[in-house]
């Protein structure tokens, strides 16, 4: 068991706060089992430890993000900083997917926190990945791992880019949409 503050890593999160489709409802033990996998993957999960996070919180064949992204951000960088190895690897890889592609799902651009405050996903993720930019230079110096140095290296490229923008073979791609201020994603061509 990998504990943080005490907990199961992950537990410390209130995930069935955060707005869900009904359909998913904050499944934590999803959620956990996911975190778990990428600290400790084992044969019997049901796939990698990187679809299972986008699949916990998200939906990775729409490829959308619910609000629980933005807590999850945190514990994957928490991750990337702590846990060396497969298991920053796979935390980079995750972050490095849905900054390059993925859109909040529809009807969930923004939510209410507790205290009342609309919280936009994708631009508070933006601000999250921007002050971890130190984390990601230092991974990305010399004597850390190669993969997880190159992934952070492409993070370091496409942040500044802004959201939409991902490393191809050392090109950078843009898919095209721009972040409004609501947090929702629009593409060229889409009607207000």
């Amino acid at each position: 068991m990998f504990l943080h503050d005490g907990r199961p890593l992950g537990q410390e999160v209130r995930w069935a706060a955060f707005p869900w489709p009904e359909s998913r409802a904050g499944n934590e033990k999803n959620i956990l089992a996911a975190l778990r996998a990428v600290l400790a993957p084992n044969p019997k999960d049901w796939s990698d430890a990187g679809t299972m996070v986008r699949c916990a919180v998200g939906n990775d064949h729409r490829g959308s993000l619910y609000p629980a992204a933005l807590a999850m951000v945190d514990i994957l960088l928490f991750i990337a900083r702590e846990y060396p190895g497969e298991p920053r690897c796979v935390a980079l890889s995750v972050v490095a997917d849905w900054w390059g592609g993925y859109e909040p799902e529809h009807g969930f651009e923004s939510f209410a926190e507790a205290g009342g405050a609309t919280v936009a996903v994708i631009p508070a993720i933006v601000q999250k990945m921007t002050d971890a930019i130190p984390l990601l230079q230092t991974i990305a110096g010399v004597g850390s791992d190669p993969t997880a140095a190159a992934l952070a290296r492409d993070l370091l490229t496409v942040i500044p880019l802004g959201w939409g923008n991902a490393m191809d073979g050392g090109v950078v791609q843009h898919w095209g949409g721009q972040v409004a201020e609501d947090g929702s994603v629009r593409f060229p061509g889409d009607r207000a």
